[in-house]
């Protein structure tokens, strides 16, 4: 009798809290991320414990589908050919029982992708994928009777069957002051999977055999020419040279290295400081010096080409910065 009496007089104490909490809670997009307010009171006055936090649910990726049936894994990194049926169900954490009140979305869907936003959904994203690309999206996962959804970010990829390899981001020239890191990437259209490899100066890197290249506290022998080669089952391609310049992070000597005729002119480099003027200075003699260009430098490194270097029996050349 006692302990019924304790139980009713919980209960009593608790309407109040159910009440709040409904109606806080009505029409009212949520996430995933709290127990409701009146569990946890409800435990409080009753004594088992002091104080119950909200579990950290949330988006555990995307599950391939055949119809109904899971076919895979949650993943946030999606590859499907265009032109093909896509089907994908958005997954998520301790996914609760109250299902008719679950709204889902993906911002932006792929063009040929459509997903039900109506509240009650289940979060499947289907269609006929109908341009190819790398596609990051933002996954959406929510349910009424909290104010947050849950969110996550997704890399959908629709790439063209049958298809060689083809870059639709190249590696770009890179410039850093000595023991930084610098990153090397690239971006594949074409069917995978792909197999990668990096070239420096005409050398496979060890290794280095993913889209990305990272190099790590770099040094002077780090600087040089780098590339990247990849290969599918339908054919390779070879990307640009991307340009690696290692700076000294504070006085640098200024120098000018290599030399070479080619295409009718003398060509050669100036390193040195970075965000500055450089002249470049000739002569007949090494008596007499006359400036043949003055060159804004961002990056340290300048290649210059003389076109009338043989007007003179003997060019000489200099490099200096301007005050």
């Amino acid at each position: 009798m006692k302990t019924a009496s304790l139980i009713l007089a919980a209960l009593l104490q608790l309407l109040p809290i159910c009440r709040t909490a409904v109606v806080a809670g009505a029409g009212v997009p949520s996430s995933w991320v709290c127990v409701s307010t009146w569990i946890a009171g409800a435990i409080a006055l009753l004594g088992s414990y002091d104080a119950v936090s909200g579990a950290s649910d949330g988006v555990s990726g995307l599950v391939k589908y055949s119809g109904a049936t899971p076919v895979g894994t949650p993943t946030f990194d999606v590859a499907e050919p265009m032109g093909q049926a896509f089907r994908y169900r958005i997954s998520v954490s301790n996914p609760g029982s109250d299902f008719v009140r679950n709204y889902f979305n993906c911002i932006p869907l792929p063009p040929g992708l459509t997903i039900n936003t109506n509240i009650g959904a289940a979060g499947y994203l289907s269609g006929i994928p109908i341009v190819s690309g790398t596609y990051v999206v933002t996954l959406v996962a929510g349910n009424l009777n909290y104010p947050v959804p849950a969110t996550a970010q997704a890399t959908i990829t629709i790439y063209l069957p049958n298809s060689p390899p083809a870059f639709a981001v190249e590696p770009s020239d890179v410039s850093i002051i000595v023991g930084s890191n610098a990153v090397l990437r690239a971006e594949l259209v074409g069917t995978p999977p792909f197999s990668f490899q990096w070239w420096k100066d005409g050398v496979p890197v060890p290794d280095a055999t993913a889209s990305t290249l990272s190099l790590r506290n770099v040094q002077g022998q780090d600087a040089g020419h780098y590339h990247l080669a990849v290969t599918n089952g339908f054919g390779s391609v070879t990307s640009a040279i991307a340009r690696v310049t290692v700076r000294e992070p504070l006085a640098v000597e200024l120098r000018i290295v290599g030399g070479v005729t080619a295409q009718g002119a003398f060509l050669f480099e100036a390193i040195g400081p970075i965000h500055t003027n450089y002249i470049i200075w000739c002569s007949g003699d090494m008596a007499q010096w006359r400036p043949l260009s003055t060159n804004w430098v961002v990056d340290g490194l300048l290649h210059f080409s003389d076109p009338d270097f043989a007007t003179e029996a003997g060019r000489f050349y200099r490099v200096s910065i301007a005050p």
